[in-house]
């Protein structure tokens, strides 16, 4: 029998839900689109399936990348809640909200109620971090903020990301590609992999094993962040070195089963 996990992807339309559900799998996952109309106009559903072949344990990570929540209210935001954890163990809601777009507060606070009473742990992104101007970024990452020291003051500021205790955790990421030619201004990709990180050493036990899985497509995160892996999962160096010359972008898969072995040893 599977081990089901999933996660929740929450926000306005048109902020680029589905753009960082793909930048955090590492692969297309979710439909997205350039134009003005909202690609997710009603709740959407990827599952993920994955096999643990030292032990076959297959887990199944369901992403549900909502509409915009604009006309909902607190019975909406618990009912939704309710619904997800009746089918799986959620591993953590993510609410997008990029410079511009208009996030109404009072959503979110009852997102994060609901997650908080629910033991769901909660990461509030600034998505599309350079379309808006700094300004409008800086708004919005204080939004964040002020909302989040109600429920547990910042413990740490670590990689352009504030951490709140085990609970929750703000950032401001760029998913794909920013091009202004008129400005003649170019972003790259920043801040995922940091945030996937970050999501990772706040979860506890198998809620890790399925967040490694949600990710074992992405060879950038794996590559970039294998500094802190190594750390974080107590990895010897001369191991995790071999294993990376050997595997190269294939590492996830190579590390996963030892990964997931030292998990269980902890459970």
């Amino acid at each position: 029998m599977s081990k089901e996990f999933s996660i929740a992807v929450c926000g306005s339309a048109r902020v680029g839900k589905s753009t960082i559900v793909n930048a955090i799998c590492g692969r297309e996952v979710a439909r997205t689109s350039e134009s003005l109309c909202s690609q997710t106009d009603r709740m959407e559903k990827y599952t993920i399936n994955r096999n643990d072949e030292a032990n076959s344990d297959p887990y199944r990570i369901t992403i549900y990348d909502t509409p915009g929540i604009e006309s909902w209210n607190e019975d909406h935001v618990r009912s939704y809640f309710s619904k997800i954890m009746k089918e799986s163990q959620p591993l953590c809601m993510i609410y997008c909200a990029s410079p511009g777009s208009f996030a109404r507060l009072d959503h979110l606070k009852w997102l994060v109620d609901t997650c908080i009473e629910s033991n769901i742990f909660c990461a509030l992104v600034c998505t599309n971090k350079y379309s808006g101007g700094s300004n409008r970024r800086k708004q919005v990452m204080e939004d964040f903020h002020s909302l989040l020291n109600r429920y547990h003051h910042m413990t740490r500021d670590e990689q352009n990301i504030k951490f709140y205790g085990d609970v929750a955790l703000c950032t401001s990421v760029n998913s794909i590609l920013y091009e202004d030619r008129d400005l003649d201004i170019r972003k790259d990709v920043e801040g995922i992999n940091e945030l996937i990180f970050g999501i990772l050493t706040s979860l506890k036990e198998e809620k890790v094993a399925a967040w490694c899985y949600t990710v074992v497509d992405n060879p950038s995160f794996w590559i970039t962040m294998r500094t802190q892996l190594m750390e974080f999962f107590e990895i010897a160096k001369p191991v995790a070195k071999e294993f990376y010359d050997e595997y190269g972008k294939e590492i996830a898969k190579a590390l996963l089963p030892l990964i997931i072995a030292m998990i269980k040893s902890r459970i």
